[in-house]
C-alpha cells in the first residue's frame, strides 16, 4: 500500500495553526542507500539504537508519542527474551525541537558520537537529517509528513515512503457515493500539505463525475467559517470535506449547526479519543479516514484482528496513556518493523543486511495493522491497491465505518482511475480472518 495523504494532511493542518510550511529538506540529494556492512551499537546481549522526534515545542503533541510506541514495543520483545539473544535498547532519545537544522544535528550525533545501530522512532515535521541518514546507510524507521523519505533505500517510513494524495482520491469519490453526496463541499487551509491533499480530493471527485460545487483551498487559519458555510448553502451542499485542523474542523462544524445545515462531514484530522471527549456533540456524524485498523475494531471484532489485541494489549502494560494514540501507534509500527528485520537477519545482524532483508519484503502489514507494504517499490513509486479505513462518530463514540462483509474494514482501490472496490491483497488484516477468543486484556 503506498502512504496517502489522510494522516499526512492532518499534521500539515496542525502546521497551519503556527503558519508554518512543511518544507523540511525535499529538494536535499538522495542518498545513496549504501548500507554500512557493519554493526554499531550492537554487542553480544544488546542492540543500541536512538529515535528523533519533536519532543518540546507546540508541535510536540502530534509527534513526540512515536516514542512510547517504539519503547512499548521494545519492552514486550524484551520481556520475551530479545532478538536472537540481545536485548532492544532505545539508548538515545534526540529531540529536534521541530527544527530541521536540529533535526540535521541530532542525526549526526547519534551516527558519529553514540554509533547507534538504527534509528527507530523518527517523528518530526522537518526530517532535516534524513538525507544524512541516508548517506550513512543508517536503517530508520518512523511516521513520514514529508518527501524526504522518498527513493532512499535505508529509510523505512509506516505505510510505505511515498506521499500521494492522489492515490486517495477514488476512496473520497467512493465514500462520496456511499453517503449519497449530490453537492460536495472541500476546504482546506493555504499550506502545501493541507491545500495538496484537498485539492487532491477535488480533483479526483470530479475526474468521477461528482458534483463538488464548492471548494476552498486558502481558507485562512482563524477565520470566520461563515461565508464558506453560506457558499454551502447556496449550493445545497449536503457532504463536507476538510484538510483542516481540529479547531478549523469544529468551527465548520458550529457554523453548519448555526446556520441551519445539515450534512455529512468527513475529516482528515481529529480521531484521538480527547478531541471526541472535548468535541462530541459537534463531532457526531462525523466520518474519518485511516490508513490503519481503527482501535475499535478489537472490541467490535473479537478475534479478528490479533494484531490490533496485541497493540492494545501490550500498550496497556508498558504505555497506557499512548494507547489510542495515532502517533503512539506509528511508533509500534517503526518499532515492529524493524524487529521483522532482525528476526530476518539472524544472529549475525549488520546494517546492509537488516536494509535488505526488509527490502526484499513484498506483504509487511505493520504487525497485523495495516494492509500490506512492498518494499521492492515502496520507496520509490505508489502500488495499488490503495486502501482506506474509516470510523463514524455515533452517539459519543468511534465505530468502524463502512465495513466490508462481516468484519473487513479496509476498503481497496485498484488504480487511480477507477472508484470500484477492489479485493484487498491476500495477506490484509481481517480479510477471511475466523474469529478466536483472543480478549483485549
Amino acid at each position: 500500500m503506498s502512504r496517502s495523504r489522510r494522516r499526512v494532511a492532518a499534521v500539515g493542518s496542525t502546521l497551519a495553526v503556527l503558519t508554518l510550511v512543511l518544507t523540511g529538506c525535499s529538494n536535499a540529494k538522495a542518498g545513496a542507500g549504501g548500507s554500512s556492512n557493519t554493526a554499531p551499537g550492537v554487542t553480544s546481549n544488546e542492540i543500541d539504537v536512538g529515535s528523533i522526534a519533536n519532543i518540546s515545542g507546540p508541535l510536540s503533541s502530534d509527534f513526540a508519542p512515536v516514542v512510547n510506541g517504539v519503547e512499548a514495543y521494545f519492552s514486550m520483545v524484551n520481556a520475551e527474551g530479545g532478538v536472537a539473544g540481545r536485548k532492544l535498547k532505545l539508548a538515545y532519545q534526540t529531540d529536534d525541537e521541530g527544527s530541521s537544522t536540529t533535526d540535521l544535528t541530532v542525526a549526526q550525533k547519534l551516527v558519529e558520537q553514540d554509533h547507534v545501530f538504527a534509528v527507530v522512532g523518527v517523528g518530526t515535521p522537518f526530517f532535516g537529517g534524513a538525507s544524512y541518514l541516508a548517506s550513512q546507510g543508517t536503517p530508520t524507521f518512523g511516521y513520514a509528513v514529508s518527501t524526504d523519505w522518498q527513493n532512499r533505500p535505508s529509510l523505512f517510513a509506516d505505510f510505505g515512503s511515498v506521499l500521494c494524495f492522489a492515490c486517495g482520491a477514488p476512496g473520497d469519490a467512493w465514500t462520496a457515493e456511499q453517503l449519497g453526496a449530490q453537492s460536495i463541499a472541500v476546504v482546506a487551509y493555504g499550506v502545501p500539505q493541507s491545500a495538496a491533499a484537498c485539492q487532491a480530493a477535488v480533483t479526483g471527485m470530479r475526474k468521477f463525475g461528482l458534483n463538488v460545487s464548492f471548494s476552498d483551498v486558502s481558507f485562512p487559519f482563524g477565520s470566520d467559517p461563515t461565508a464558506d458555510v453560506l457558499q454551502m448553502k447556496a449550493h445545497n451542499v449536503d457532504l463536507l470535506f476538510t484538510c483542516l485542523d481540529v479547531t478549523g474542523n469544529v468551527a465548520f462544524a458550529r457554523a453548519i449547526q448555526q446556520n441551519g445545515l445539515t450534512m455529512n462531514q468527513v475529516w482528515f484530522n481529529g480521531y484521538d479519543r480527547g478531541t471526541l471527549k472535548q468535541y462530541g456533540s459537534i463531532m457526531n456524524g462525523v466520518y474519518l479516514g485511516l490508513q490503519h485498523v481503527p482501535f475499535e475494531a478489537a472490541l467490535a471484532f473479537p478475534g479478528v484482528y490479533p494484531g490490533l489485541v496485541t497493540y492494545i494489549r501490550e500498550m496497556q502494560r508498558y504505555q497506557p496513556s499512548f494507547t489510542y494514540n495515532e502517533t503512539a501507534l506509528d511508533g509500534w509500527i517503526a518499532a515492529d518493523q524493524f524487529v521483522t528485520g532482525l528476526k530476518a537477519v539472524g544472529r549475525n545482524v549488520t546494517q546492509k543486511k537488516l536494509v535488505d532483508a526488509i527490502n526484499s519484503e513484498t506483504d509487511y502489514t505493520g504487525g497485523g495493522l495495516s494492509t500490506p507494504v512492498n518494499w521492492t517499490t515502496a520507496h520509490s513509486i505508489p502500488t495499488p491497491p490503495y486502501c482506506q479505513a474509516g470510523v463514524k462518530v455515533v452517539d459519543g463514540s468511534f465505530q468502524p465505518a463502512f465495513i466490508q462483509g462481516s468484519s473487513e474494514v479496509f476498503t481497496c482501490f485498484g488504480s487511480q482511475d477507477s472508484d470500484a472496490p477492489v479485493s484487498p491483497p491476500a495477506s490484509t488484516p481481517g480479510l477471511s480472518t475466523t474469529p478466536t477468543t483472543t480478549t483485549t486484556g
